[in-house]
C-alpha cells in the first residue's frame, strides 16, 4: 500500500508526464478508431460507468442483506461509498484537464485526474470480491474471485486509454488509490472483527491470503 500512495503522491500534481501523450498516440496510430478492440473497449468500459456500478452495489448489498450477513453487507457500502466521495474531492481538487492530443471514442464530462473508471471498479468489485471470497469455501475458490476481479478492474482501466479518454497516468493513479482506499476500509474491518473471538469470515480470509 505504500508504493501505491507513493505513485499517488507522484502523479496528483496534476502536471501530464512526457510518457502520457507518447503512450496515447501509439496506442492510437497502432488500433486506429474503430475495430474489434475498439468495441470491445466500449463494451468493457461500461462495467466501469456509475449506473453500472450502483447496481452492482445494489445487487451486492442486497445479496448480503438477504443472507443476513450484516457485516460484510456494512463493510462493502461503506467501502463503496466511501469511495464515491473520495473521488469527487479528489477530481474537484486536482481538476485535470482530458487528454487532447487524440478523438475521445466515448462521452465524458468530469476532470480527467484520477480515472473514475479505475478508481471506482478498483474499490467497488475489489471489496466486493473480498467480501464474497471471505464466505467462499475453500481458499483456491476465493483466490479464483479476487483474481476475476483483479482482472477486471486492470482490463476497465486499460479501456479508458484505448478509448483516449485518459491520461494513462490518470488510469495509474486510478487503480493505485482505490488500491489503497480498499485495503485501508478491509483493515479497518478486518481488525475490529478479528478482536471478538471467535473470528468473523472477513478476518479469517485476511489471516488466509498474507
Amino acid at each position: 500500500m505504500g508504493v501505491a500512495l507513493v505513485i499517488v503522491a507522484f502523479l496528483a500534481t496534476g502536471h501530464v508526464t512526457g510518457l502520457d501523450p507518447i503512450i496515447l498516440l501509439a496506442v492510437r496510430a497502432r488500433i486506429g478508431d474503430s475495430g474489434p478492440l475498439i468495441a470491445s473497449a466500449r463494451g468493457v468500459t461500461l462495467m466501469g460507468n456509475n449506473s453500472t456500478l450502483w447496481v452492482v452495489a445494489a445487487i451486492g448489498i442486497g445479496f448480503f442483506a438477504i443472507r443476513q450477513r450484516w457485516r460484510p453487507c456494512t463493510y462493502f457500502a461503506v467501502t463503496t461509498a466511501g469511495g464515491a466521495v473520495l473521488i469527487s474531492v479528489i477530481k474537484s481538487v486536482i481538476d485535470r484537464p482530458r487528454p487532447h492530443v487524440v478523438a475521445h471514442l466515448v462521452q465524458v464530462h468530469s476532470a480527467s485526474f484520477p480515472s473514475g473508471h479505475a478508481m471506482d471498479s478498483a474499490f467497488a468489485y475489489g471489496s466486493l470480491a473480498f467480501a464474497v471470497a471471505a464466505d467462499a469455501g475453500t481458499n483456491r475458490h476465493a483466490k479464483l474471485i479476487m483474481i476475476a476481479a483483479i482482472l477486471l478492474v486492470l482490463a476497465i482501466g486499460v479501456s479508458r486509454i484505448l478509448l483516449g479518454v485518459h491520461w494513462p497516468t490518470d488510469v495509474a493513479a486510478g487503480w493505485a488509490t482505490g488500491w489503497c482506499w480498499t485495503v485501508m476500509a478491509t483493515r479497518v474491518f478486518t481488525f475490529t472483527e478479528g478482536r471478538y473471538p471467535p473470528a468473523g469470515p472477513l478476518a479469517r480470509f485476511s489471516a488466509r491470503i498474507r
